[in-house]
């Protein structure tokens, strides 16, 4: 049976080296792997993107990998118009094309609006039409081409649960693992397209899912728990002066979770850029979130552990991040 017919699949559970897990991987890029079109290399994006947001069980919700999903392919077809599928002879589009321009005119979306500023409404819709439609061909597909080694799956009850093995081998080596799928799919994608949409393609590919609005985080952070001063030098904040910075750097997290998310001065926000900061601040940041926790209910602390942000941030310097941040001029407060 073709993998992606299987309705469900368990990960082969057994001592795997780092040549085995690396050799898994690599299947998605050979050439023996078969892409009709661009979805596998979408949802390992998917995968990779969401790979912090796993329970304690490593696992992740159809629900999670294809709100992401659908995010991406929103920007990469209706706002840069990058076919994902060779020009048939009836000029027939993918299905997910066909769920996202007909939502386009369901709604009289102009196709270069960004997935982040639809209505949740209609966030919800598409994220679920591409989950039905798509969950079909991709899930069973890319377990079944990478050996069976990287996770379990079910499509009824809509999960994957990712080998442990698998999980800290992905973790250590994240950012070689994104740069290969986005140069395979790249050159998937080049042989498909004109040249006139290719341009920059590689950014186009890193940041079809890069949220740019992030006030209604400014707005939960400064309103509801008071940050009244810059995360990092003490300053008072100022409205209209407020910067919210990833703390992990967002180009390794490729997320925008609260927990990660805090507000800083201009100054620090433009000097820190995609720098790690000092370790001393990842036990601030943990007694930040503590709070959040505690006092809120907020949906984005969902799966955030302490414990957590610290193998996220030792997985990072592991990764390349390896200039670490301070600000020069601390305002004390004692």
């Amino acid at each position: 049976m073709a993998g992606f017919e299987l309705k469900e699949g368990k990960y082969v559970n057994r001592l795997a080296s780092d040549d085995d897990l690396w050799a898994a991987l690599s299947s998605v890029f050979s050439s023996c792997s078969k892409n009709d079109s661009s979805y596998k290399y979408g949802f390992l994006k998917s995968i990779i993107d969401n790979i912090y947001n796993v329970d304690e069980e490593l696992i992740l919700s159809f629900d999670q990998l294809f709100s992401k999903f659908a995010e991406i392919y929103w920007n990469l077809i209706l706002k840069y118009e990058i076919k994902q599928k060779s020009i048939t002879n009836d000029n027939r589009q993918t299905h997910l094309e066909q769920i996202l321009h007909e939502t386009a005119r369901k709604y009289k979306i102009y196709e270069g609006v960004p997935f982040e500023s639809l209505p949740k409404k209609i966030i919800a819709e598409v994220s679920h039409k591409v989950k039905m439609k798509c969950k079909t061909y991709v899930v069973g597909a890319l377990y079944e081409d990478t050996k069976q080694l990287f996770y379990s799956f079910s499509k009824k009850d809509e999960w994957i649960q990712i080998n442990p093995l698998m999980y800290e081998f992905i973790c250590k080596h994240k950012s070689i693992i994104e740069k290969l799928n986005y140069y395979e799919w790249a050159k998937f994608l080049e042989k498909v397209n004109n040249d006139s949409v290719m341009s920059h393609l590689l950014d186009k590919l890193d940041e079809s899912a890069k949220r740019n609005n992030l006030s209604a985080y400014r707005q939960i952070l400064f309103e509801e728990f008071e940050e009244r001063v810059c995360f990092y030098c003490g300053r008072k904040l100022s409205i209209g002066k407020i910067e919210v910075d990833h703390f992990i750097p967002w180009s390794f997290i490729k997320d925008d979770n609260l927990w990660n998310l805090v507000l800083s001065c201009s100054e620090c926000n433009r000097q820190k850029s995609d720098k790690l900061p000092d370790k001393i601040y990842l036990n601030t940041l943990a007694e930040r979130n503590n709070v959040i926790m505690i006092e809120s209910n907020y949906g984005g602390m969902k799966n955030y552990r302490n414990d957590k942000l610290k193998y996220i941030y030792y997985w990072a310097k592991m990764n390349g991040y390896n200039k670490i941040w301070k600000p020069t001029n601390v305002v004390s407060h004692e």
